[in-house]
């Protein structure tokens, strides 16, 4: 029988091992967004500053630029931390396109209590700022990640990224107010079933 020990190495894919730097960053991290979502219930995105947030969480100013460069990126760490957080579960015997209706309902409404917060996320994703795109690129990548859950196999590859690409606008004309949560979801359905026939 081989010792368990001996095989002790693949637990590292597993487990990640955390010094006492590391936490201390990641306490860091939680508390400058945990105070940055407080403010945007406060006060609106137009008022919200690196320094204000830095003293709500209070971590010294320039230890917060250490870990973010703009009040858009942790806006955008905010978001990816929150979508991130979203349940995500495919009902094999609904079709496809009632398990994209029902992901892309989801993704929508997320922020449809929160409209201050919103408008900041929305304005932060269509931020010109470098240190937003490595986040938005992870955002990109975790809506990607749902969107190709839920379609399982045998969607064109073009049909899947039409459809990503109809989420995140339907994302920010929401966030921005452009219409209300409701109403984008309900047109956002209706794009899902030109795409994907019921009964795919």
């Amino acid at each position: 029988m081989a010792d368990p020990a001996a095989d002790s190495s693949a637990k590292i894919i597993y487990l990640r091992s955390y010094g006492d730097r590391d936490r201390e960053d990641h306490a860091v991290v939680g508390r400058v967004l945990d105070a940055t979502v407080e403010l945007l219930r406060e006060a609106p995105f137009t008022e919200l500053t690196t320094r204000r947030i830095a003293e709500r969480a209070c971590v010294p100013h320039g230890e917060l630029c250490a870990y973010f460069r703009s009040r858009d990126a942790i806006v955008a760490e905010v978001y990816l931390g929150l979508l991130r957080d979203a349940p995500l579960s495919v009902d094999v015997d609904q079709s496809a396109q009632a398990r994209v209706v029902t992901l892309f309902d989801q993704l929508v409404m997320l922020l449809a209590d929160e409209p201050d917060l919103a408008a900041a996320c929305s304005s932060a994703l269509i931020s010109s700022e470098p240190s937003v795109h490595a986040i938005r690129r992870r955002i990109h990548a975790e809506l990607h990640r749902r969107v190709r859950t839920v379609l399982r196999s045998g969607t064109w590859p073009e049909v899947a990224e039409t459809l990503e690409f109809s989420l995140v606008g339907a994302m920010v004309q929401a966030s921005s107010g452009s219409a209300t949560f409701r109403d984008t979801a309900d047109e956002l359905a209706r794009v899902v079933a030109r795409l994907l026939p019921d009964g795919s």
